[in-house]
């Protein structure tokens, strides 16, 4: 189904502001760029780069391809395939629809090396993760599983598989699809004794 105008103009926004950001950190150094810089680069006021991110953190933990709704992830749970349900998962995060990639400039994760360089930034993304975690673990819960259990079973594929793999393809060049390192590191799970 096609976005509304509105929001894929909503899209369109928050892509121009994170990939005129990421321009600014790729010249300057992110420590060096204040949202000050970044909205005024992009065409925007102050109070509209806050009112979509946040902080400048935000930049990398409110990306609409990184985020995805608890009503999104529902359909995709398999108690007896987690597995498959991570793919699916990985699938509606990495794989949006056309309507939503015609809006955005650069490539998804462009940003990713300051994830890994900047302490804040990596802090912000854990933050967003442990949400993510937590939501996963909730409707895991709702499933049927254990308490522990679920945490532990959403954090494992949560920050372990899904974060893992993408800090590891992002560290080689990202040659091979996302998917060859999600597919490694479910098979280093089921491996575990």
């Amino acid at each position: 189904m096609a976005l509304p105008l509105r929001e894929r103009n909503r899209l369109a926004a928050a892509h121009h502001i994170i990939d005129t950001a990421i321009d600014l950190f790729d010249e300057h150094g992110y420590g060096q760029v204040t949202v000050e810089q970044i909205a005024a680069a992009a065409g925007v006021s102050p109070r509209t780069f806050y009112r979509y991110f946040g902080s400048k953190e935000g930049l990398f933990t409110t990306d609409p391809y990184a985020v995805i709704g608890a009503d999104q992830i529902q359909p995709h749970i398999d108690l007896d395939d987690l597995p498959g349900t991570l793919r699916r998962i990985v699938a509606a995060v990495t794989d949006p629809p056309p309507e939503e990639v015609a809006v955005r400039a650069g490539p998804p994760w462009r940003g990713m090396h300051y994830v890994l360089q900047e302490p804040a930034v990596r802090a912000a993304v854990y933050a967003a993760l442990d949400e993510g975690s937590r939501r996963f673990t909730d409707l895991l819960r709702e499933k049927g599983m254990s308490a522990t259990q679920a945490r532990v079973t959403a954090r494992a594929y949560w920050f372990g598989v899904y974060f893992g793999s993408l800090e590891q393809w992002h560290l080689d060049g990202r040659v091979r699809p996302l998917g060859d390192y999600i597919d490694q590191a479910l098979a280093a799970l089921q491996d575990l004794p």
